[in-house]
């Protein structure tokens, strides 16, 4: 397998606090030719409150990133990894959330049920960044297609 240094695939920070998914490497559970997982962390980091937990995903998982990029751009809340197997996050365009800020929650479905919201002054372009940030995770790390 080879060796590729970690990649951000979701970075939304402002001045004061932030979510940050970072991939750390690809890994192999299927036994398989090519790599078919990331592996990762969500990091949370506020004056309030500031926590990481660990993440898996594969190339479904991905994909579906690029959906829920296009259902905030089109100015609709939208949740991602909502499988019950991993943390789920959700977004709220500035457009419509009450704080006036995009808003990122980081809900851990699978271990302590803690739910945290952070408001994020994102840049305009945030949206169009976080596309480059996907794209370059997937030639990084290419993954096995998701059998399903």
């Amino acid at each position: 397998m080879p060796d590729y240094p970690e990649a951000e695939l979701i970075s939304l920070s402002d001045e004061e606090q932030g979510v940050n998914v970072r991939i750390l490497r690809a890994e192999n559970f299927s036994g398989g030719e090519q790599d078919d997982t990331l592996r990762g962390e969500i990091t949370v980091s506020s004056e309030f409150v500031n926590g990481h937990i660990d993440l898996y995903l594969n190339s479904y998982d991905l994909d579906s990133w690029t959906a829920v990029l296009n259902t905030v751009e089109s100015g609709q809340t939208a949740s991602w990894l909502e499988s019950g197997r991993s943390p789920r996050i959700t977004i709220s365009p500035a457009a419509i959330s009450e704080s006036e800020c995009t808003e990122v929650s980081v809900h851990d479905v699978t271990a302590s049920q803690i739910h945290v919201t952070v408001p994020i002054a994102a840049p305009s372009d945030w949206i169009e960044r976080h596309r480059d940030l996907l794209d370059a995770v997937k030639r990084r790390f290419p993954l096995a297609p998701d059998p399903l």
